[in-house]
């Protein structure tokens, strides 16, 4: 499969879907699928790297194989372009290449190179969910250690890792999951240091729901549970 490196934060902004226009000085007339994968070296210092990822809610993967994206056209850069690139003006000297049909698949590492280069066909495996797709926890799933049944929370399908026990997905939970977790799982997470706002789960752990709310709900959320319990965060 044809393969492209793109640095951070570009390469998660395209995976999350948010940025469909890939700015590139190059032209192509190739069409078709491309492994879209992230590069070694990220686009800012480190420190602004790291506010993006609280910003964003991600830990981002470098050197790493994403997602795959069909290349629908590539086309001298335009006015209107620069929204769908996620930038703020119009490269006169640039080309477009958009991008559909966002796919993540299961992230392994890669020897990056300059414009296209080929990757094993065999090596790239799909995820069965899309970033950001609603799902729901299957029921019969629980973390033993904390004494929960995750049966029936919902949330966002995010991050794919490769762990241990093969691939693993973490779910965002949604505003209403949020809502109904007690204050004391929420703070024995925070004293071990434990994301309380999401949870790697199996593959086989969740399946496709239907979304109850927004991605702002969920950050609103999150943020009257912290200001609403100063004895638990801090603050």
């Amino acid at each position: 499969m044809k393969a492209i490196t793109i640095p951070q934060p570009y390469a998660f902004e395209i995976l999350n879907g948010w940025k469909t226009i890939e700015v590139n000085d190059r032209d192509s007339l190739y069409r078709g699928d491309i492994l879209v994968c992230s590069a070694r070296k990220p686009a800012f210092p480190i420190l602004e790297m790291e506010e993006i990822e609280d910003e964003y809610g991600a830990l981002f993967l470098y050197g790493q194989a994403l997602c795959i994206a069909s290349v629908v056209d590539v086309r001298p850069m335009r006015i209107g372009d620069e929204e769908k690139a996620m930038m703020d003006a119009v490269d006169p000297d640039a080309y477009s290449w958009v991008l559909d049909d966002i796919r993540p698949v299961i992230p392994f590492p890669i020897k990056e190179k300059q414009a296209f280069f080929e990757v094993d066909n065999s090596l790239v495996k799909a995820s069965p969910f899309k970033y950001n797709e609603p799902v729901a926890v299957k029921e019969g799933t629980a973390a033993r250690e904390f004494g929960i049944d995750f049966s029936g929370w919902r949330g966002r399908a995010a991050d794919i890792y490769n762990e241990q026990a093969g691939p693993m997905i973490r779910v965002a939970w949604d505003s209403l999951t949020l809502q109904g977790i007690p204050l004391f799982i929420i703070e024995r997470c925070e004293k071990e240091g434990v994301d309380w706002t999401g949870a790697l789960l199996l593959f086989d752990q969740i399946e496709p729901s239907e979304a109850r709310d927004t991605l702002n709900d969920v950050q609103e959320t999150i943020d009257e549970i912290i200001q609403d319990n100063p004895s638990i965060f801090g603050e």
